[in-house]
């Protein structure tokens, strides 16, 4: 019996041993895992800089060190103090000979990891450490705090530096070379630009591109009270949209709506609808007024959403006041409406068979003050206007004006994904609005 239970506890002490030393086997063979480490040099070049260069630490560690402590918020959002001690970038631009003409700077990190700056956003924007900036916890990031006692700041690549912590005793060069840049407005989100390991500087002359202008739901019209607005643009991440609702510009100080970036949507879905809230409830005649803002590309046209609710004077045009001015560009998806800009989603065109002018459905009526109605059974779309009922069906040149059919020459459109364009100057003139268009420059200008 005990030879038995010696047999079977050797057995099970081999067995043992056995997948160890196969555990070992696996562990030798498998790839090691890389560990990133400090860059030790620097390269500067591109065509925005006369004689590119590249430099090693020990010369980076030779020129003249600034060391400040960073206000960082980043887009989950939190917020976090940095300290850094590094070379001043326009020092180091210098050296490379920067060239006036000079329009973007793009950062690359040992790992491929890119980041870009236009020359006016890093170097002619001041930028500030905001010593109150947090407001609330650590994880209040969308709590704007206090800019009070901001003090400028330079974008430095820092070659030791601590993360969390705005004591120098703690810094470090573990994450050398590490770009570094204060805020322009106590609430810029800039946690996305501290790249670390970068060893490549490229200084373009490429024109920056435009972000893309805000869009909102519902659009301007005529809105139940109560409604809710929610403000949009094609990333959603770190292009930020900002926004007033009291008539004036909206620019990086006024109130920003997407805090979360789309990346942590999905993880912050608990609170996202608290943190990204939508802008409302609208009970009044209001004017929204919205532009993108980030980092690499000029701020987007500022557009402007106009509401009014339903049942009121400004509603049903009952109120006196100046004529509204409606201004729409053929081939172009700009618009305006008394002066304020707005993006359609699709541009105006022209039915080169009968040259007649067709524009977008909702947008020209609902800045005419109607109301529109689409069935999408029929296709039809059914326009009012005190008292006056408009029903055009695509395809069709026969449209019901207060029930009466009247032909027109140029028949409604549905084009992809599925807007209906009508003929403008009916429209328009049915609806008691004046037309206008320069040929020479393709604007349409409707007055009412």
């Amino acid at each position: 019996m005990q030879t038995a239970q010696k047999k079977c506890l050797l057995g099970l002490l081999m067995s043992v041993l056995g997948l160890l030393l196969l555990a070992g086997a696996f562990n030798l063979a498998a790839p090691k895992p890389v560990l990133a480490e400090p860059s030790t040099s620097l390269e500067i070049t591109g065509d925005g800089v006369k004689t590119p260069v590249t430099l090693t630490l020990s010369q980076l560690q030779a020129m003249d060190q600034y060391q400040h402590v960073y206000s960082v918020i980043n887009t989950w959002p939190t917020k976090k103090w940095y300290v850094g001690k590094g070379v001043k970038l326009r020092e180091l631009l210098a050296k490379a000979g920067m060239l006036d003409t000079a329009k973007l700077i793009k950062f690359t990190a040992k790992d491929g990891y890119t980041v870009t700056l236009t020359v006016q956003q890093l170097f002619k924007d001041k930028r500030y450490y905001f010593p109150h900036f947090k407001t609330g916890g650590d994880g209040d990031g969308h709590t704007p705090g206090s800019p009070a006692g901001a003090e400028e700041v330079e974008p430095i690549l820092g070659l030791v530096s601590v993360e969390g912590s705005n004591n120098p005793k703690y810094m470090n060069d573990m994450n050398s070379l590490l770009l570094m840049i204060g805020q322009r407005a106590v609430t810029e989100q800039t946690g996305n630009l501290f790249v670390k390991y970068i060893n490549k500087i490229e200084v373009l002359t490429t024109e920056p591109e435009k972000w893309d202008a805000p869009q909102a739901n519902p659009g301007s019209g005529v809105v139940p009270a109560g409604t809710m607005v929610t403000l949009s643009n094609a990333h959603n991440d770190d292009d930020k949209i900002y926004y007033t609702t009291d008539g004036s510009t909206p620019t990086l100080n006024s109130p920003m709506y997407n805090w979360i970036a789309k990346r942590w949507w999905s993880s912050r879905a608990d609170v996202l609808g608290t943190i990204n809230h939508p802008i409302g409830p609208i009970n009044k005649e209001t004017t929204i007024k919205a532009v993108t803002i980030g980092p690499g590309k000029l701020d987007s046209d500022v557009v402007t959403f106009t509401y009014q609710i339903a049942g009121t004077e400004s509603a049903t045009g009952t109120s006196t006041g100046t004529p509204k001015i409606i201004k729409l560009t053929i081939g172009q998806t700009g618009a305006s409406v008394d002066g304020g800009l707005y993006t359609l989603d699709a541009a105006p065109y022209v039915n080169t068979q009968v040259e007649r002018t067709l524009v977008p459905v909702r947008f020209v009526s609902e800045a005419l003050g109607a109301g529109v109605d689409w069935n999408p059974e029929t296709g039809q779309v059914t326009i009012t206007d005190k008292g006056k009922e408009i029903i055009l069906t695509p395809g069709s040149t026969s449209v019901l004006v207060n029930g009466q059919t009247t032909a027109i020459d140029c028949a409604p459109e549905t084009l992809p994904p599925g807007r209906t364009f009508i003929p403008i100057r009916f429209v328009s003139e049915t609806l008691g609005a004046k037309v206008d268009y320069n040929a020479e420059t393709g604007e349409v200008t409707i007055t009412k």
